[in-house]
């Protein structure tokens, strides 16, 4: 086994003030998903990523570094005497981390504490660090990582007594610049804080106390494993003890994100349990983020797994109402002739709850309006449609629809259908729902055809009653179509949002209608505990409500740097009860029928 790096001193001064040369870092706001400028930065490195990655897959250059799994096994958190649990071993997962700086730091104060107390039950900090993946947004750089993470992290824990160790998994944001910043900043043996990162490839495998294993697989954007990841859990799965037990962080929930309309979403994961994994029995836990909420799925076969999806470390609230309650992996529809019999998954709790998730979709309307210029798109739009149609149609104004300029018309319908190429890629951000999605950008592009359509009615037909000349209505078309656009065109958007969401048997853009809000509560973690005996205990841990922070001068040298603006610091609580995971499965499951109907 590898040997752990030295934590050695790492005590930074405190800061004076609270200006960026001082701390280290910008404080950055939320990211504006609906900001011209963020989406059309974000579009290009998508699409740059999505086309080249493949090409140059990092990964395959890993294996020249060293591998060697970190051996925690012998490190109890016994330092603490007086302790009753002092043998017991504790560990934190959070993902889904960098984006504005409020919530970044509440959730990074929790992990950053000794102890909390947790309904009642006390719990450790983890000396070990689990960064599940997206560990900024909205795409990896060195600058997003400092403001959006390093920063925060260690303005909340600028030092640790005993050493913390760090690993990270990349999620796709992480990959949008093709991984060089992610390798930088976590696979060189950095400081974040009291935390000190401690892996060498965009994956890992952790060997934990009780015969327990923490195994990291890197997904890329969702595409399958590369072969020489592959052969490394290989050779780790062949140190493996008969009665040892695996906890699996993948990036992404390919459990939720599989089903009738992507069957083939699980496979990669199928694949990696079915070739990798010497027994079944052994993959106990299955940790995931990218879907910013909690949500917890138990197997209703004897090995009663776990898959929990906590991706509220500190980005928008994604939401849970869309959730399938019951979930067959792998899909029945896989065409894998090697697959597995599936597997039923019961949803066994999720946080928000549904009402409370279907209850935050209004707020889109408000939303559209808050996210900076993103006015200035529709109203671009209905200006050159406006204007073009208003050409190509000169007699709409007096009910004279034979009278057509031919070249014009010809012009509006390239820009409609510009148009509706825009919005119908909108609408197809992710493989499922391909053809309903095309119907929606359709029926979205008619929508605000026929607003555009009725403005230039409008324009034209008060230019005319007011005796205007061809080039006085012609203005009045073009200002009225702006104005329309910016004031009308973002509720049409609104509209259209809520309205997909609620299409049938699931949502479609439910993720654009909730990162288009930016809601900034209802953060989660979890702590984990090993206990002496083997036995894993999961505490699934809630914020509700994101605190603001503000710079404070003074303070012991140890201490956070910043403190809640209003002197109320987070309220961590338990989403659910603590959940108790053996090595080896000892019972076929409880139902989670009761559970369900609390939520509903």
């Amino acid at each position: 086994m590898a040997q752990l790096p030295s934590p050695g001193t790492n005590r930074p001064q405190r800061p004076r003030t609270s200006a960026p040369e001082d701390i280290g870092f910008v404080p950055r706001p939320p990211v504006t998903w609906l900001a011209p400028g963020v989406l059309a930065r974000t579009g290009v490195q998508v699409a740059i990523s999505t086309l080249f990655g493949s090409y140059a897959d990092r990964r395959e250059l890993q294996r020249a570094e060293s591998g060697e799994p970190l051996d925690l096994s012998g490190r109890a958190d016994d330092s603490r005497a007086g302790d009753s649990r002092a043998g017991d071993f504790w560990l934190d997962y959070v993902a889904d981390i960098g984006d504005g700086v409020d919530g970044a730091m509440t959730v990074a104060s929790q992990l950053a504490r000794d102890e909390l107390q947790l309904d009642g039950q006390r719990t450790r900090a983890g000396s070990l660090l689990v960064m599940g993946g997206d560990e900024a947004y909205p795409v990896a750089s060195m600058a997003n990582y400092n403001d959006r993470i390093v920063g925060p992290y260690r303005a909340m824990l600028p030092w640790a007594d005993e050493p913390r160790w760090l690993v990270a998994l990349p999620g796709n944001h992480d990959w949008y610049d093709g991984l060089t910043s992610f390798l930088r900043q976590f696979c060189q043996g950095r400081w974040i804080g009291g935390w000190k990162t401690a892996q060498t490839r965009s994956y890992f495998a952790v060997k934990l106390p009780g015969g327990w294993w923490l195994w990291g697989i890197d997904v890329a954007l969702g595409d399958d494993i590369d072969e020489p990841q592959l052969d490394y859990f290989r050779e780790m799965a062949g140190r493996m003890e008969p009665d040892d037990a695996i906890i699996l962080c993948w990036a992404m929930p390919s459990w939720v994100e599989s089903g009738p309309d992507n069957p083939e979403g699980y496979a990669p994961l199928e694949y990696f349990e079915r070739t990798v994994i010497p027994d079944r029995a052994m993959l106990r836990l299955s940790l995931s983020g990218d879907l910013h909420h909690y949500a917890r799925y138990q197997g209703q076969d004897e090995a009663a797994q776990q898959k929990i999806t906590a991706g509220g470390g500190g980005a928008y609230l994604f939401g849970t109402h869309q959730l399938p309650e019951t979930l067959n992996l792998p899909p029945v529809e896989s065409r894998d002739p090697n697959k597995r019999a599936p597997v039923r998954y019961d949803l066994a709790e999720r946080y928000p709850s549904a009402a409370t998730s279907k209850s935050l979709r209004a707020g889109i309307f408000g939303a559209v309006f808050r996210s900076p210029k993103f006015w200035a798109v529709p109203a671009l739009i209905y200006l050159l449609l406006g204007v073009t149609l208003a050409r190509a149609l000169p007699g709409l104004a007096r009910s004279r629809w034979w009278s057509v300029s031919v070249p014009d018309l010809v012009l509006a319908l390239v820009l409609i259908a510009a148009v509706y190429l825009g919005l119908a890629a909108f609408t197809t951000l992710s493989r499922k729902y391909r053809r309903l999605r095309h119907r929606l950008g359709f029926a979205h592009t008619v929508a605000h055809l026929v607003v555009v359509l009725a403005t230039v009615y409008l324009g034209e037909l008060l230019g005319h009653r007011l005796g205007w000349p061809s080039s006085g209505r012609a203005a009045a078309v073009a200002v009225l179509c702006a104005l329309v656009g910016a004031a009308i065109g973002p509720l049409v958007v609104a509209l259209y949002l809520l309205l997909a969401d609620m299409v049938k048997p699931r949502g479609v853009n439910t993720e654009e209608l909730f990162s288009a809000q930016a809601i900034q509560d209802y953060k989660c973690f979890l702590r984990l505990r090993i206990a002496e005996d083997g036995t894993l205990t999961v505490f699934p841990v809630k914020i509700d409500k994101v605190v603001h922070w503000t710079f404070a001068a003074e303070g012991d040298t140890r201490g956070p740097w910043f403190r809640p603006a209003d002197g109320v610091p987070p309220a961590p609580e338990l989403i659910e009860p603590p959940i108790t995971i053996t090595k080896r499965p000892t019972a076929p499951p409880p139902s989670a029928a009761a559970g369900m109907e609390r939520d509903q």
